[in-house]
């Protein structure tokens, strides 16, 4: 089972326009509503693919009881912590050429007993002993900023793996307090972590190397349509799936969580590791990913989707070939 956890839950309003003008009247073609939040989008493809998952999440009294039930229909379980303020709604704007606008508003407020009600929540959900424990998203004003950090380690005292997949302060005060044995960072998220360019697979290499606590962790960079770079402490691998025809970003970072993931569960039970398992594993992370392009909205990939054999894995590429030569 694997437990996601979204600090900043949203409404997903997605609007598709014929072509986006900025400084122009645009009327939307169609629109579709989503519960979303990185964590949520991870549980829902993992429930796509008949992976056992449970979504946590604050919920206020007016968005959250539509995402519960919108979240039911997909089969994913939930656990909700009340809380005051509203639930946020972003907006993502979807031209018919493949071009994604976001607008995210920044959240609800979160007050120190909203806070302390989140790591007691989050607690009772590691006593079920999850095979991992997904830290998404961004933190919400008001929480402190070692939040991801603080949870993690309660993760590791309950014998559960820690995935991480965020940004800004609170995803770089959980990666050095090296509490994750899973991250996703895209390489811009990489680089602020760096605070420099990163401009070649070494220098990626070499950065996510100095992130991992010990051998069993593992770091996978997304690169967009260029695919993605695994980093070990022993080796690096880079998959790109075939050139696909792209309609939608949005979920695809997420989709990709959830496929190393789901690929990693396979792995243990089949006994398959070392550079074979992380192979397996980033190979379903860019076939999830690359699905999740090629469908309309917010839609999640399931099985029929996903083109496992048009992902190629090159073990160990050259260090010092520049990402955008790949």
């Amino acid at each position: 089972m694997i437990v996601t956890f979204t600090a900043n839950p949203c409404i997903e309003h997605t609007l598709v326009v014929s072509q986006f003008e900025p400084n122009e009247v645009n009327r939307a073609v169609s629109h579709h509503r989503d519960p979303a939040g990185k964590g949520i989008n991870v549980s829902r493809a993992l429930a796509q693919n008949n992976v056992e998952t449970v979504a946590i999440f604050p919920s206020d009294a007016v968005n959250g009881p539509w995402i519960v039930r919108s979240l039911a229909v997909e089969h994913v379980e939930t656990m909700t912590i009340s809380i005051r303020d509203d639930v946020r709604t972003n907006v993502t704007i979807v031209d018919q050429s493949g071009h994604t606008t976001k607008v995210n508003e920044a959240g609800p407020t979160i007050s120190a007993s909203d806070q302390d009600v989140f790591a007691s929540t989050l607690e009772s959900a590691l006593a079920l002993r999850p095979d991992w424990l997904v830290l998404a998203g961004s933190l919400p004003p008001g929480i402190d900023v070692d939040f991801y950090a603080h949870v993690g380690r309660m993760a590791r005292d309950h014998g559960v793996r820690v995935a991480l997949d965020s940004s800004g302060a609170g995803f770089a005060a959980a990666a050095h307090a090296g509490i994750a044995d899973f991250m996703k960072p895209n390489l811009d998220e990489l680089e602020e972590l760096s605070s420099r360019l990163l401009p070649t697979i070494g220098d990626v290499v070499a950065f996510s190397r100095s992130l991992l606590r010990d051998e069993e962790c593992s770091i996978v960079v997304s690169l967009g349509s260029q695919g993605a770079l695994a980093v070990t402490t022993e080796t690096h691998l880079w998959a790109v799936h075939e050139p696909v025809s792209v309609k939608s970003t949005v979920g695809a970072g997420d989709c990709t969580v959830a496929g190393y993931l789901s690929a990693d569960i396979d792995c243990r039970r089949q006994e398959i590791g070392g550079e074979e398992g992380l192979t397996v594993r980033l190979t379903t992370a860019v076939a999830w990913g690359s699905a999740a392009v090629q469908l309309p909205l917010a839609t999640l990939p399931g099985p029929e989707d996903v083109t496992m054999h048009r992902v190629h894995v090159h073990a160990r590429p050259d260090e010092a070939t520049h990402i955008k030569d790949l």
